[in-house]
């Protein structure tokens, strides 16, 4: 067999035998047996090559995983004591709870007082301080409410506005008002003589309050449509008529006829002035209005007002003076209220008007109310529901409603008042000859 070498030269070769590296003449089996060695050799460094890459591969992974694990623990622990801290901060802290508006508050009051709702009516005076049970039955109205009744009672009673407010505290129905009898006295002095000593002389009033209620039927639907102004509706309603009837007593009542109070034009102590030589309050002249106003100390006289009803202002807005012929009412100019001998006035429809009043009748007073009596009430006022029984009335026709059977609903109020006059000698009242 002919074998060419590196260097082109050709040479024969007998069987089993080869040229090694060009050159040297080996047999074939001693070729294959090196080829094998350097198979072996060769996989023998990959099995260990392998190995050693298992081996840092575990060894990486492992570092690896102990690395994840303690970086995830750290994490885990901080999240978990970002939820400890924030829940021991929710727990000190008040999450402000959105309030409702008052006529939210009014419309839950009256839902509970409709539906006998005690559990309701009880968590609204947990979460406004402003609605509480009273021991005698009843609930105080919403602070709310009884603002915009008192609001209505002022600007339309005359008795609420005028007088001194003086609220009762403390327990039972009856105080003890101390009332100026003399006020100081003053003395010359010569040179070097002693000082007499003076003080002013006190005796003592006792004014005792009343219960006055007042009862506004209704339906449930009208308290119950959220388009209407509940707040002022009731307010209103309620403080209208408190403002009547508490104008009606304290100025106008008779315990004769069975009222709780005797009214200023009333009570014991005042200054009656009488009409020169005339028996009906049509004969009502100049001289009587100013006899009036002279009718009462200076303190007094310089503050005071008249209280008249509306017909008894028509009668002497028609007086004039002798002297000058000057109508003796003065309008209104500005914010200047019309006057009366140049004293202010007021229309009050309580007092007697001028078609009934009869010979030696009280009808018509002067006064600065603010010095001469006191009001007094106690406790807020309390409401209660009714939805059975006849409720009757002089203003509606027929008089009497059925609540149960024409589907209607009244409620009750009640409250505490009182009125003394601690100061009747500065009330001079105007009496029919």
């Amino acid at each position: 067999m002919s074998i060419r070498d590196a260097n082109g030269t050709i040479t024969e070769v007998e069987e089993g035998y080869e040229l090694k590296d060009g050159e040297t003449l080996v047999e074939k089996e001693e070729v294959k047996e090196e080829v094998a060695k350097e198979e072996v050799k060769e996989e023998d460094e990959k099995a260990i090559k392998d190995d050693l890459k298992s081996y840092i591969k575990a060894e990486t992974v492992e570092a690896l995983e102990k690395e994840l694990d303690k970086k995830s623990d750290a994490i885990v622990k901080k999240f978990f004591d970002g939820i400890e801290d924030g829940r021991k901060v929710a727990i000190k802290t008040k999450i402000p709870v959105a309030k409702s508006t008052d006529q939210e508050v009014v419309r839950k009051w009256l839902g509970c007082l409709l539906h006998r709702d005690h559990a309701g009516m009880k968590l609204l005076q947990k979460d406004y301080l402003q609605i509480t049970d009273d021991s005698q039955g009843g609930y105080l109205v919403p602070t709310a409410l009884l603002a915009e009744v008192n609001r209505f009672t002022e600007e339309n009673g005359i008795a609420r506005s005028d007088m001194r407010y003086l609220p009762f505290s403390g327990p039972g129905n009856t105080r003890q008002i101390p009332a100026l009898a003399s006020s100081v006295s003053v003395y010359w002095l010569g040179e070097g003589a002693a000082k007499t000593s003076t003080k002013p002389t006190f005796s003592l009033v006792d004014q005792t309050l009343s219960k006055l209620a007042a009862i506004t039927p209704m339906t449930e639907e009208l308290l119950e449509d959220s388009a209407i102004d509940i707040i002022k509706l009731l307010g209103e309603l309620f403080g209208e008529a408190v403002a009547a009837e508490e104008d009606r007593v304290f100025l106008a009542g008779d315990t004769g006829a069975g009222d709780p109070y005797m009214g200023v034009i009333n009570a014991a102590g005042i200054v009656p002035v009488l009409m020169t030589a005339a028996d009906a309050a049509a004969d009502i002249d100049a001289d009587d209005l100013n006899n009036l106003v002279y009718g009462v100390p200076r303190a007094i006289r310089d503050k005071g007002t008249f209280y008249m009803h509306s017909s008894i202002f028509q009668l002497i807005q028609q007086l004039r003076s002798v002297a000058t012929g000057e109508y003796i009412v003065q309008s209104p100019v500005g914010t200047r209220p019309g006057t009366i001998w140049g004293r202010p006035y007021k229309l009050v429809d309580v007092l007697p008007d001028s078609t009934t009043v009869a010979g030696g009748e009280p009808f018509m007073f002067y006064t600065d109310l603010n010095k001469t009596c006191v009001y007094g009430d106690k406790a807020g006022l309390k409401v209660k529901l009714l939805d059975q029984g006849i409720v009757s009335s002089a203003e509606t026709s027929p008089s009497d409603l059925n609540l149960s059977t024409q589907d209607m609903i009244a409620l009750r109020i009640v409250k505490r008042v009182g009125y003394v006059p601690v100061l009747p000698a500065g009330i001079a009242v105007l009496t029919t000859n």
